[in-house]
């Protein structure tokens, strides 16, 4: 499946955000909230149940998000599992090996799941960008659907034009769209499903050369050389930062339990960047500021990938048993590993995100102060 999500990273947005406007919550176990808040309202720990009301709600757990209270902006979450029952003002952005629709959200949102399920008691209005192994709409939508994965099956009515790339799609006898249907599929809908598309059809079918092809591309040697002339010259320039005498933080090993905690932080900003950007460059008067986050990026990403993948080093180190704890060291092991990695097509983008999460959850905990990590270690 050629389908790729791309997330941008913006360290810039959250050095606008006022800490007074945030309500922060860190828990190490099952946590349930039912308070109102007028503010922002930030989670981090084992599990939450939030039946309260916020104003965003941002919520990275280990096991599991069930959101069952009112949201008047956006839910960013990051979770084992996600379950959304409650109303949202303005969109779902969502990472999760399982993500459930049941409640009414409205707005732009950004889901990416293994199994993505939108039950018929949902209600979604706005532009929905899906991505997942299986996605299935089983609830109403109206806005434009566009989506990603090797199954779609749609059991209810779309009410927009529809975009999808998938190894198969599947529109039942309670399906319907009612707008114009863009796919590419492995085959073409039967007779009957195609009746249930209101609009005009277009079909692509999913051509294994063109995957081929973008394999024999990497493989030739000018690719292959100027691979290793960026990789390279990022590893430098990685050495040259690790000069500055606050990177000897990056001297401490941290556990598995730790880093994965990081990246989960790391992930909410993740989240933020895109909807940031589109709605900077969507206000007109905000230009400059979409320009600097913009500008911001290529900078941010670099140092990102520098500290998660010291800390990474630093993980493989214990596990060879290396005892010395210099974060050079850390970063030559690491960038190796990360560099022999990223050829591999497609596990290259993930590791860039996972690796950049980190780093940018460092760059998080630091701006609040928090010693998260730490009391997680210790237990």
């Amino acid at each position: 499946m050629k389908f790729k999500v791309y997330f941008m990273i913006s360290w810039l947005l959250l050095m606008a955000f006022p800490l007074s406007a945030i309500e922060l919550n860190l828990d190490q176990e099952e946590f349930k909230e039912t308070e109102i808040f007028s503010e922002d309202y930030l989670f981090a720990g084992k599990s939450l149940q939030f039946e309260g009301e916020a104003n965003d709600l941002f919520a990275v757990a280990e096991d599991k998000v069930d959101f069952s209270g009112t949201t008047q902006l956006a839910l960013f979450s990051a979770a084992g599992e996600i379950v959304v029952s409650g109303i949202v003002g303005n969109g779902v952005k969502a990472i999760s090996p399982s993500i459930t629709l049941e409640g009414k959200i409205t707005g732009t949102s950004f889901l990416v799941a293994e199994n993505l399920t939108l039950t018929p008691e949902s209600s979604t209005e706005g532009a929905t960008f899906f991505a997942g192994r299986k996605i299935e709409v089983k609830g109403p939508v109206t806005g434009d659907f566009y989506a990603g994965a090797g199954e779609v099956v749609i059991e209810n009515e779309i009410r927009g034009n529809v975009k999808i790339h998938a190894g198969q799609l599947k529109i039942t006898e309670q399906g319907k769209i009612v707008g114009d249907l863009v796919y590419e599929s492995d085959q073409k809908l039967s007779e009957a499903e195609a009746a249930r598309v209101m609009g005009e059809i277009t079909f692509k079918k999913n051509e294994d050369s063109d995957f081929q092809d973008s394999f024999s591309k990497e493989d030739s040697p000018g690719w292959l050389l100027l691979s290793l002339f960026f990789k390279g010259a990022f590893a430098v320039l990685g050495f040259l930062l690790l000069l500055f005498p606050v990177s000897r933080r990056l001297e401490k090993r941290l556990t598995p339990k730790e880093i994965l905690t990081h990246s989960l932080w790391g992930l909410l900003p993740i989240f933020v960047y895109p909807s940031a950007l589109v709605v900077s460059i969507l206000l007109v008067i905000t230009i400059p500021l979409a320009i600097a986050l913009f500008l911001g990026f290529i900078p941010l990403l670099f140092t990102t990938k520098v500290i998660g993948i010291t800390l990474i080093g630093g993980l493989i180190a214990t596990a060879l048993k290396v005892t010395s704890n210099s974060r050079f060291l850390f970063f030559l092991i690491g960038v190796l590993l990360y560099s022999l990695l990223s050829f591999i097509p497609f596990v290259g983008y993930l590791l860039m995100v996972f690796i950049s999460a980190i780093g940018c959850g460092v760059l998080l905990s630091s701006l609040f102060q928090m010693e998260l990590l730490q009391k997680m270690g210790r237990d």
